[in-house]
């Protein structure tokens, strides 16, 4: 451990020099003070600490949409839990929405003294890591105190960090858990493989949302949900140029295909830039207008046949109306969100960088996501789920996707009753 702690510091120094000028590094060197501070004075307001803290981890906003659902369920076991959230990340820290005695906070960096102050201040009666943020000191200390402890939502493949000569030290740690809670059967043989004893199929908690807000009304503004619903609409999500080329080129070879749809565009970079660029090339390649939704005060032309959604928030929702999603990312970093648009009945179509995504696989294997390498693979998968489609119905495939989100959801009330 002795390079683990060497590395923290030298990380606390780089995180210094960059705060200098980078406004991120900055609010994280900032909050990670704060939060020092506090300990020094004294956590919980006039000294008074809730009754039942749960701890929870999440390194950034993701982690904490996972979370979400799970403090929810806690909170709802028992009206006495206090649910502390802490962030490795600024943007998870800053955009994460907290519910009636729930608190946040930035985690100190990961030495033992830090770890020290944090649990005897918080005294929480369980922990509860997501996903893949595993700080050693954190949890061999919260093992030591006999603090419950688990990990959920964890991601396992076999050429994972853990099952390294590095990653030995954290092995050992994990295996001390009470529980280590994975997403699918296929991560629990995995664990199993490399003698982690203590995991369990826990499930995913990004589908419990996504198949949760299917039940709820929509809260998309009149306005889009009427030209969502007047022509099958084909959905880019979180698109980037890669996506946004394939079907300006699949169009400008299927031109007859297009009268009878239409497009939603929701860019990933909504700057006006990009935007602007995006009805450039539509009129350049196929010969069409796009509108941009905040250019559209109160009523969206029935003629317009390419949206390009520039607002934050109205994404997850549109997918209720759609009819295909091609998801964007998986021709650059990674996959962005396939789960929203199949727990609405959406077909899949995505690029072929989406090893790290295990709900990717799962699509594909389900025979409701298909993932393409080029324009002539796109091409032939979109012409397919067009002919298989019928209007005014869930796509056929759609509904295989709707069936793997509800199976996959995570067995949340499993899991709080190992707690009671």
């Amino acid at each position: 451990m002795v390079l683990y702690n060497l590395a923290m510091r030298c990380y606390a120094m780089g995180i210094g020099l960059l705060a200098l000028w980078n406004p991120k590094a900055r609010k994280l060197r900032d909050g990670q003070r704060e939060t020092l501070v506090r300990l020094n004075d004294g956590w919980w307001k006039d000294g008074i600490a809730p009754k039942d803290v749960i701890w929870i981890h999440c390194a950034s906003l993701g982690e904490f949409e996972m979370a979400k659902p799970i403090a929810a369920a806690l909170q709802a076991a028992s009206s006495q839990r206090h649910i502390l959230f802490t962030f490795f990340s600024p943007s998870g820290y800053e955009h994460s929405k907290l519910e009636l005695n729930q608190s946040k906070a930035y985690l100190p960096l990961d030495r033992p003294g830090s770890a020290s102050r944090c649990l005897a201040q918080w005294n929480p009666s369980t922990v509860i890591f997501i996903r893949y943020d595993f700080w050693y000191h954190f949890i061999q200390q919260t093992l030591q105190r006999k603090i419950p402890c688990y990990a959920l939502g964890v991601s396992l493949t076999h050429y994972h960090w853990l099952f390294k000569t590095l990653g030995k030290p954290w092995l050992t740690l994990l295996k001390q858990l009470n529980a280590i809670g994975v997403i699918n059967p296929k991560m629990h043989q995995i664990a199993i493989e490399n003698d982690l004893q203590n995991t369990f199929v826990f499930g995913d908690t990004k589908f419990n949302r996504a198949v949760e807000r299917t039940l709820q009304p929509s809260s998309l503004p009149l306005q889009l949900q009427n030209w969502l619903t007047q022509k099958p609409t084909l959905i880019l999500g979180s698109a980037w140029q890669p996506e946004i080329d394939l079907i300006l080129q699949f169009f400008q070879k299927n031109g007859e295909v297009l009268p009878q749809r239409q497009i939603l565009i929701a860019p990933h970079n909504i700057n006006t830039s990009f935007c602007e660029a995006i009805q450039n090339q539509c009129i350049e390649k196929i010969k069409t207008n796009a509108l941009r939704f905040s250019e559209c005060s109160n009523l969206i032309p029935s003629s317009t046949q390419i949206l390009i959604l520039d607002t934050i928030g109205h994404l997850a929702e549109s997918y209720r109306y759609g009819s295909i999603a091609i998801i964007g990312g998986a021709f650059g970093k990674g996959l962005h969100n396939t789960i929203e648009a199949a727990a609405f009945g959406l077909p899949l179509i995505f690029g072929p960088n989406h090893q790290k995504f295990p709900e990717a696989e799962q699509f594909i294997q389900a025979g409701c996501g298909f993932s393409v390498n080029n324009q002539a693979e796109f091409n032939q998968t979109l012409l397919n789920l067009f002919q298989s489609y019928i209007p005014n119905q869930t796509h056929p495939l759609g509904v295989v996707a709707q069936s793997v989100a509800q199976n996959q959801k995570a067995d949340i009330i499993a899991f709080c009753e190992r707690l009671s």
